[in-house]
């Protein structure tokens, strides 16, 4: 291959090796007449990225202990757009488990090479990727810009130049028609293409389509088609999941995610959604394992946050009841360790007082009063003293958890009131007012009039969980004592859908999960 292949090229070397990184700069200081950048420290490639803009970036996966690797790395990059779709990378891993190679096709490299590997088949990969960016370049620009109709034209354009990358063209077109809600033009591709075992993206189109429909059967056994055409293709198994949460099947979604972490155990995004579905369905065991495993993998990645061990330390705390003294403990001297790391790679307020707190709830569980109460003194007094310098939305999390301390409601009773204008913003007395009254007519069983003083409560307080938590309660309710008001039972469907989708308080996500199996009890789900 001639050296023009590669003309003007910017290369980014990135291996924590010495003697490989030597390999690879000089071979591609062969290729390229501007200077070769290189580095085997992982924590520097975002910062370089920012700094300049690279054609093609040779990425090692494993770079040292305690370090980003190139799966991280090659996320971080996407997620941030700190390169461009015309930036070509290649991953270069020794490493050729299932695990990996399945984590890494979710980041999308252009390539990837398992070492030992020649310089020639390093050659001939690469110049494989520039062909065909330099191909699609016009329709890449376009999707740069967020133009879809440009894009759709561009696509038209190679599809009538006989392209050799038609499926990715028409996968390309029928998302940006999807975008544009032309389902029919999108759909004819997609039946096109659905029993294509190269074209996964036909059958997730067709599934999401009957979504935007509301057909959720028809979903379910489309998204099922595919993971059977192919078990490897894991956006399958999320959609899916989707479709079973959509229909408030919580069970088999969070079953399904299973599966795909058992090929691909690595993927945190899904990580996080399995452990939320294992929590709601009262899989404590689950989503501690889930919670705390989130917690490891997202250390050195875009995905390190405080949430993580705070979560981790929320399902231990459902989980410990159940669990024998010396595993509650093993388990909380975790919870500790990362709650203390958390602290001090977020040094804010707001997460050194949520550490001491659930310290304390945990050590109180595991019967360790003097330390938990030492734990909750200083989150106490912490509190107190930044308590003016922190959210409604902190408070309301603190509140959550100091709530589920049994010595903190008598000693610290006082800093459980959230201030009062987050008060005024989430309980005015009309709102309070028409909950009293709908109460009173729920426990008398005049279900109907309760549903109509709920429902014109929601009309003036159209935000208000509480109400809406109300009026889902009451149809269940309602329904049950009737049994053949089918009605009733659909417009539970209909809330609890829209309930699905918002960010309840600890206290409102344990009601609202009653309320979940409820429904399915009396649904036969």
């Amino acid at each position: 291959m001639e050296n023009t292949d590669y003309d003007d090229m910017r290369f980014l070397i990135v291996d924590n090796l010495k003697p490989s990184q030597d390999i690879l700069k000089q071979f591609a200081m062969r290729l390229t007449s501007k200077q070769v950048d290189s580095t085997h420290y992982a924590q520097d490639v975002i910062t370089i990225c920012q700094q300049k803009s690279y054609d093609v970036i040779l990425l090692g996966y494993d770079l040292g202990e305690d370090q980003k690797n190139g799966q991280q790395i090659l996320e971080e990059l996407r997620v941030n757009n700190f390169i461009n779709r015309h930036c070509i990378i290649i991953l270069i891993t020794a490493e050729i488990s299932q695990a990996m190679v399945l984590a890494a096709l979710e980041h999308k490299p252009d390539n990837y090479l398992c070492k030992p590997y020649s310089l020639n088949e390093l050659n001939n990969r690469l110049l494989s990727c520039i062909r065909k960016k330099k191909s699609m370049a016009a329709i890449y620009h376009a999707l740069e810009q967020g133009k879809p109709t440009l894009v759709i034209e561009r696509c038209d354009d190679a599809l009538a130049q006989s392209t050799p990358y038609k499926a990715e063209c028409l996968g390309i077109k029928s998302r940006q028609l999807f975008q544009l809600e032309k389902y029919d033009q999108a759909q004819a591709i997609y039946l096109s293409y659905k029993d294509n075992k190269s074209c996964q993206w036909a059958n997730i189109g067709l599934g999401r389509i009957a979504l935007q429909k509301e057909q959720l059967d028809h979903a379910e056994a489309i998204f099922k088609q595919a993971i059977l055409i192919n078990p490897y293709y894991l956006a399958s198994y999320d959609w899916l999941a989707l479709t079973y949460q959509k229909k408030l099947q919580f069970l088999f979604a969070e079953e399904i995610l299973e599966q795909a972490l058992s090929l691909s155990p690595r993927s945190l995004p899904r990580l996080k959604r399995y452990a939320q579905l294992c929590l709601q369905n009262e899989h404590f065991d689950k989503a501690t394992y889930a919670y705390e495993q989130t917690y490891i993998l997202a250390h050195n990645s875009i995905h390190h946050s405080p949430d993580n061990a705070i979560s981790f330390a929320k399902a231990l705390i459902e989980y410990v009841p159940i669990l024998p003294a010396l595993d509650a403990k093993k388990m909380s001297t975790k919870a500790f360790k990362y709650l203390k790391q958390m602290s001090r790679d977020f040094n804010r307020a707001e997460f050194r007082i949520q550490s001491h707190l659930l310290t304390a709830c945990l050590l109180e569980q595991t019967n360790e009063a003097r330390l938990a109460q030492e734990a909750l003194d200083n989150g106490a007094k912490l509190l107190t003293r930044e308590r003016d310098n922190l959210s409604s939305d902190s408070l309301l999390k603190i509140t959550e958890v100091m709530k589920k301390i049994p010595s903190a409601n008598n000693k610290y009773s006082e800093l459980l009131i959230i201030n009062k204008e987050s008060d005024a913003n989430d309980y005015n007395d009309k709102a309070q007012a028409a909950l009293e009254k709908s109460i009173s007519l729920y426990h008398s069983k005049k279900f109907s009039a309760a549903i109509e003083e709920l429902t014109k409560a929601l009309n003036s307080f159209p935000e208000h969980l509480g109400i809406k938590l109300n009026l889902l309660q009451v149809y269940l309710m309602a329904y049950e004592e009737s049994e053949v008001e089918n009605t009733l039972l659909m417009s539970a469907k209909i809330l609890l859908k829209e309930l699905s989708t918002i960010d309840f308080s600890e206290d409102e996500k344990l009601r609202l999960r009653k309320l979940q199996r409820k429904y399915q009890a009396l649904a036969g789900i």
